[in-house]
């Protein structure tokens, strides 16, 4: 790799743990009112979560960090169906209105979390720490994508 690759390497994987940590750390420090884990789940149901969460994130890092073009493409992939997931769990329920199901969810995890955007009615808003994971993982999205394209094969 070039020395301008290698920096975006770098960086690519600093933000990538970054978001894993993050993701953790919503899931079971007790942030209180940037989170509410104590609507969360707990022993088992708490390993589950995390795990359904962070060990995709984990592969998807795992893969870049062995620095090969070709499988740094897989991770941009994951990165990119990790966001627009966020996007569709959170931004469709706001500007479409969310099901009673969600709406059900929502109250018991998230309304007493930090919000930036109002409710209106069934349209329930991404709570704050939600809308800074989906911007740390629109950030790795980028700088991935960019140090994979930077990437020779080695």
């Amino acid at each position: 790799m070039t020395v301008s690759a290698l920096r975006w390497f770098k960086i690519a994987l600093l933000l990538q743990i970054a978001l894993v940590a993050y993701l953790l750390t919503i899931a079971v420090v007790d942030l209180f009112p940037w989170n509410d884990v104590s609507a969360g789940p707990a022993g088992r149901e708490l390993g589950i979560a995390i795990a359904k969460n962070a060990l995709p994130l984990l592969a998807s890092m795992a893969i870049f960090a062995l620095g090969v073009s070709a499988l740094g493409w897989l991770s941009v992939v994951a990165y990119a169906a990790y966001f627009l997931w966020q996007l569709w769990m959170w931004w469709k329920p706001y500007f479409l209105g969310a099901d009673t199901a969600w709406q059900a969810y929502y109250a018991e995890h998230f309304s007493r979390t930090l919000k930036v955007l109002s409710a209106h009615g069934a349209n329930l808003p991404p709570d704050a720490q939600h809308l800074l994971l989906q911007g740390l993982a629109f950030v790795t999205l980028i700088v991935t994508t960019m140090a994979v394209a930077r990437m020779q094969h080695l």
